[in-house]
């Protein structure tokens, strides 16, 4: 279970700061170009460009863990309707600061602060574009998440109350 919530914390974490490069779009010729892009289209409420700033293999597992959130517990959700929609009103509000990048072929880091909190975000080059790539995301045992979310359909209320806790805490 607690996979379950470091995956949920690092999902919000990997929308809320994502790089960006185009499924079906143009995408950055330099990551803190492609970080540019994205913050647009989050901050534009555009799901489908924010989504496609990340790699295909975290596209990929994003689409599955979205799907899992879809059917999580509603004590969990606390309502909201994707961790997605949630993360793009964030982005309206919140203060980024863009800081060192670094390129080394294929690969690149970009130095991020999101109100107040630095963040080093992972890129690759896929397509001729710069893509957001977050490792712990690409290397995520979906499987574990779903037997994790069949076990959270099952508990009881006093201990969903406790989950829920855990969950916000996890995804401050």
């Amino acid at each position: 279970m607690r996979k379950l919530g470091v995956a949920l914390a690092v999902l919000s974490v990997a929308c809320l700061l994502a790089g960006c490069g185009g499924e079906g779009g143009g995408g950055g010729s330099t990551p803190k170009a492609a970080f540019e892009a994205m913050w647009g289209a989050a901050k534009a409420g555009n799901q489908k460009a924010m989504m496609a700033c990340f790699s295909e293999v975290c596209r990929s597992k994003m689409a599955e863990v979205e799907k899992m959130f879809a059917d999580m517990p509603k004590e969990l959700k606390e309502g909201k309707e994707s961790m997605a929609g949630e993360l793009m009103a964030k982005a309206k509000s919140a203060k980024v600061e863009i800081g060192a990048e670094k390129i080394d072929g294929d690969k690149a880091t970009l130095e991020v602060t999101t109100d107040g909190r630095k963040d080093t975000l992972e890129f690759i080059k896929e397509g001729g574009s710069w893509k957001m790539h977050i490792s712990e995301l690409a290397n995520l045992d979906l499987d574990q998440m779903k037997k994790a979310m069949e076990m959270l359909k099952n508990m009881p209320k006093g201990v969903m109350e406790g989950l829920q806790k855990g969950m916000k805490d996890a995804l401050k």
